[in-house]
C-alpha cells in the first residue's frame, strides 16, 4: 500500500471546526482548508489529486450559500462530497445538489473516514 496520504478539501468558514477536524484527522489525510468560496475554487484548481470534498452549506453566513458550488464541482469531480451542516434541511439541499453522504460536524472525521475506507 502507498505511503502517500489523501489528500481532501474542506470547505468551512468556521476556524474552530477547520482546526477540530484537522487535528482529529491529522496523519490520516492531507486536509486542504477553504475557508470562502472563492477560496475553495482557487484550492480545487490548485490541488487536482483531491480525493474528498466537505462541503458546509453556509459560507459564510446563515444561509446556504454553497449548493451551486456543489453544482460547479460535480460537474468535473467524481469522488465522495460530504455535506456538512448543523441543519440536515441544509445538508438536504446539499445532497439534492449533487453531495453523496450527509454528517454532523462533530461526527465528521469518523464520517470522512468511513467514506474514504480508512478506518482501521
Amino acid at each position: 500500500m502507498s505511503k502517500k496520504k489523501v489528500k481532501v478539501l474542506i470547505v468551512e468558514d468556521g476556524r474552530r471546526e477547520q482546526y477540530i477536524w484537522c487535528k482529529k484527522l491529522a496523519g490520516k489525510v492531507v486536509v486542504v482548508s477553504a475557508f470562502s468560496i472563492t477560496e475553495a475554487e482557487e484550492q480545487f484548481v490548485a490541488n487536482p489529486d483531491i480525493v474528498a470534498i466537505v462541503m458546509d452549506a453556509c459560507v459564510p453566513g446563515d444561509q446556504p450559500t454553497t449548493p451551486s458550488l456543489v453544482r460547479k464541482f460535480r460537474s468535473t469531480f467524481a469522488g465522495p462530497m460530504i455535506a456538512v451542516s448543523g441543519r440536515s434541511d441544509y445538508q438536504q439541499q446539499l445532497l439534492e445538489a449533487g453531495c453523496d453522504y450527509q454528517s454532523s460536524k462533530k461526527d465528521l472525521p469518523e464520517k470522512l473516514l468511513e467514506v474514504l475506507g480508512l478506518f482501521r
